[in-house]
């Protein structure tokens, strides 16, 4: 405990008025609540083994597909993308191998990290199935966002949407805070959800969930962005990348959520949006790509909350 409440990641904290405002209380509460969180390690064996074959300069896809196969939710997952409308070429595949080439690197790295960190979230309850999902669907909207703001990285933008609630389901999964009698919890946006958090816990889920992504060992910049993404004004007063990407992901984390609840979303007001200022994001650009992430977000739905 008191070695965890010494490391936290102070430049993390939410401190509204200070960013040195992880007090002493509020650390032993964060503490307490990483270590026990810490003991769901999301990258099991057979994931370290295929994000290391993928890292070296000439990865084969034979030894990849070799190592999945190993992992049959994992290896099944990425035969759903495989075979999706984005990726399939000619008829539908039952080879790993030949789901692997298709994919590729990049795709691969982004699938089976989120997959990891996903596999840790047992969803049983119906609020828990519902943020996950909504994780899965901000992921897809994201990953779209990125492609067409140029100052944002796709593989970046689809691992911080995934993740960026991964404390909010961690909480409910260990039981360390009662979602189900907050009201703020229930509410299809969760802007408010921090302040109701940090009255309970001293610090909020975004918090959180950065802190844990970076004791599992998530590349930067994702822990920071997840950390900071109910937290814009901090964000974009720190360096134009992180910015771009709190910006990127809480716009898709608002379009996302339009759309789990089968709203229709506006270009004019996506663009119009403090984030789709920021992001220099036209009406017209949206809306030429809004066929595709209602399509992505269908797909992501369809791979990772099957």
């Amino acid at each position: 405990m008191d070695h965890l409440a010494e490391n936290v990641f102070e430049e993390l904290w939410f401190g509204e008025d200070d960013p040195a405002h992880a007090d002493h209380a509020a650390s032993e509460s964060l503490a307490a609540s990483v270590a026990k969180i810490t003991g769901l390690k999301p990258l099991p064996v057979v994931a370290q083994k295929v994000l290391s074959e993928l890292s070296a300069p000439q990865w084969q896809a034979h030894r990849v597909a070799s190592l999945m196969e190993r992992d049959p939710s994992l290896a099944s997952m990425v035969l759903r993308i495989a075979n999706s409308s984005f990726y399939r070429r000619g008829p539908a595949t039952t080879d790993i191998r030949q789901a692997v080439a298709r994919l590729g690197g990049s795709k691969l790295k982004e699938l089976v990290v989120g997959a990891a960190a996903m596999s840790v979230v047992k969803a049983k309850s119906g609020l828990a199935r519902s943020w996950r999902d909504h994780c899965a669907s901000t992921a897809a909207v994201a990953r779209e966002l990125a492609t067409i703001c140029s100052r944002t990285d796709p593989t970046i933008a689809f691992l911080s949407g995934l993740l960026h609630d991964m404390g909010k389901l961690l909480l409910l999964e260990t039981g360390e805070l009662a979602y189900e009698s907050i009201p703020e919890a229930h509410d299809t946006c969760d802007e408010a959800l921090p302040a109701a958090e940090r009255a309970h816990c001293d610090f909020d889920h975004a918090v959180l969930g950065g802190h844990v992504l970076r004791v599992w060992e998530i590349p930067d910049p994702v822990p920071q962005i997840v950390a900071w993404h109910h937290q814009p004004v901090r964000a974009y007063e720190a360096n134009a990348f992180t910015a771009d990407h709190v910006a990127l992901l809480r716009l898709a984390d608002r379009i996302a959520e339009a759309l789990d609840a089968d709203e229709e979303v506006d270009p004019e007001a996506v663009a119009a949006s403090i984030e789709g200022e920021w992001l220099g994001l036209s009406p017209h650009a949206y809306d030429a790509r809004a066929d595709g992430i209602i399509e992505a977000r269908r797909e992501m739905l369809s791979a990772f909350c099957a």
